[in-house]
């Protein structure tokens, strides 16, 4: 009877002895994996940022005891003898590399600095994800470009978020009002533009020199100005933009279903007319003895020599310099007559340098580009700020357009960026395009035929205004040479070549309008610049 009594009893004993040895060993596990989340977090970090200064040399990894992470320079753990990080403070250290995406391993992070480095590179889109309980955010003092993730809003916990003095570029996403516990937020000295969040403790000085700001504690916006002409400033243009752009539409389609196509001698004879004309070009523009553009006796040093009156002529050296030796990292674009590089110069001014091939001369392209870009000045025409002739290379150096060229935001952009470029926007570039291209058939200074305008042609600023670029194949019709317009030398043409402009300027109208690229018909008679 007492054996049959026990092995109840020793039943009942064992069940809770077996579920306790369970919890134990499934809390260890998960200790574990907690310690190796955080080491991996570390290590990632180290593998993925350039340290010159050797600042993270006391990042060992051999050692796997609890706690050794802690002793790391600029790691805080949450308690001493745990492998729990708290806060990584990595600032001033020469690190360079993109952000660390391996902090997302860091799930009990809460403190993130890692100012006044060299980090580069856009912020990834998906930044909640990397550091989802961050309570404070320094990246400030870096070189990092692009867009602010969205995202960022929904980090409810950050209390303080510091992005200033980068290279950010576009909105401050609106969702960032969202976050009610922030008590410092600063973007000074970026390339922001549009509308501020609506921060209860934010002070001018957190939005400075980002020419593109308003609202908030900075000028009010144009449409802000007062609730009224906002409202009507908004429906006005919103209704007339519809409106033109559905007219625009409409007539284009007309004049391409009904309009008498020009038959093959027609077109013919236009071709003809145009290489006549180039042809005879010399004797359009008065031969001066400081620059005859096809004297055959002329070397090409003469010619550039006399550019220099209109331009500042730029040394090797200095391009050089600009560019870190024209390192293949400062590339931005590639075209037909060379390769552009975007530059910083010693007085801190962002530029873009056009290197011309070597293997193509480019000669007359070159020569024109200065000379009518060196003499003439419009808000709706790109800035040429100087060219380089030595050793026989040739370079063009430009303001920079921080936003590129209207057919990479119609066409190259993700579908996101391109909505974003609305009516009102497009309108804006239409009429800004319009009047460069009248000022230059009509200034009283040098009349321009560009016959290239194309969506690649018009570059755009920090305020989207557009500029049109790439005179290399443009024909001067009248040259008044500093002389009064009554005796300038002007030739009396049938107006085909002003014709040609307009032509092409309503195809980037329908391209504005429809979004879609010319037909391939079009193409095939219109050279892209």
């Amino acid at each position: 009877m007492s054996t049959c009594k026990t092995r109840p009893k020793m039943k009942r004993n064992g069940v809770p002895s077996l579920c306790l040895q369970v919890l134990i060993i499934l809390a260890r596990f998960s200790t574990y994996n907690a310690i190796d989340s955080n080491i991996n977090c570390l290590r990632s970090i180290k593998e993925s940022l350039e340290d010159p200064l050797g600042s993270l040399s006391s990042w060992n990894f051999s050692n796997l005891q609890e706690g050794h992470i802690c002793s790391f320079t600029g790691v805080t753990c949450w308690h001493d003898n745990d492998n729990k990080i708290m806060d990584v403070q990595l600032q001033e250290m020469g690190l360079r590399g993109r952000f660390p995406v391996g902090l997302e391993n860091c799930t009990s992070m809460t403190g993130l600095n890692l100012s006044s480095n060299n980090l580069s590179g856009p912020l990834p889109s998906n930044l909640f994800d990397i550091i989802r309980f961050i309570v404070i955010l320094d990246l400030s003092h870096n070189s990092l470009w692009g867009p602010i993730p969205p995202s960022i809003a929904n980090c409810s916990y950050i209390n303080v978020l510091r992005l200033d003095h980068n290279y950010l570029t576009g909105e401050i996403p609106p969702n960032l009002s969202e976050l009610n516990r922030i008590k410092e937020f600063n973007v000074a000295n970026n390339n922001l533009s549009g509308h501020v969040p609506m921060f209860s403790d934010t002070t001018l000085q957190s939005y400075e020199n980002n020419t593109g700001l308003c609202g908030g504690p900075l000028k009010a916006c144009k449409d802000e100005d007062h609730d009224d002409l906002y409202s009507f400033d908004h429906h006005f243009f919103s209704g007339f933009a519809s409106g033109i752009s559905l007219s625009t539409f409409l007539s284009m389609l007309f004049m391409f279903l009904f309009w008498p196509r020009p038959g093959i001698r027609t077109m013919r004879y236009y071709h003809l007319l145009i290489e006549k004309i180039r042809r005879r070009k010399h004797h359009l523009i008065p031969r001066s003895p400081e620059i005859v553009l096809e004297e055959e006796n002329s070397s090409m040093e003469t010619k550039v020599t006399a550019m220099e009156k209109f331009i500042r002529r730029v040394s090797l050296m200095e391009l050089q310099m600009a560019t870190n030796d024209f390192n293949n990292r400062n590339v931005i674009d590639q075209g037909d007559m060379g390769l552009m590089y975007k530059t910083v110069f010693p007085n801190g001014q962002l530029l873009a340098v056009k290197r011309i091939h070597r293997f193509e001369s480019f000669e007359k392209e070159f020569l024109s580009e200065i000379e009518i870009l060196g003499r003439l000045r419009q808000p709706n025409l790109v800035p040429l700020l100087g060219f380089g002739f030595e050793m026989e290379k040739k370079f063009l150096v430009y303001k920079y357009m921080c936003n590129g060229s209207l057919h990479q935001w119609l066409h190259c952009r993700p579908q996101g960026e391109a909505m974003k470029m609305g009516w009102k926007l497009r309108l804006k570039i239409a009429v800004g395009t319009a009047r460069g291209l009248a000022w230059l058939h009509h200034n009283n200074v040098l009349r321009v035929v560009h016959l290239r305008i194309s969506s690649k042609c018009i570059l755009l600023d920090d305020k989207f205004e557009p500029k049109i670029s790439n005179f290399g194949n443009a024909i001067i019709l009248m040259n008044c040479n500093g002389t009064p317009l009554s005796v300038c030398n002007f030739v009396v043409l049938d107006y085909s070549l002003y014709k040609e402009d307009v032509y092409r300027y309503g195809i980037l109208l329908h391209e504005l309008v429809t979004g879609r690229e010319p037909s391939k018909w079009i193409n095939s008679t219109a050279d892209h610049c």
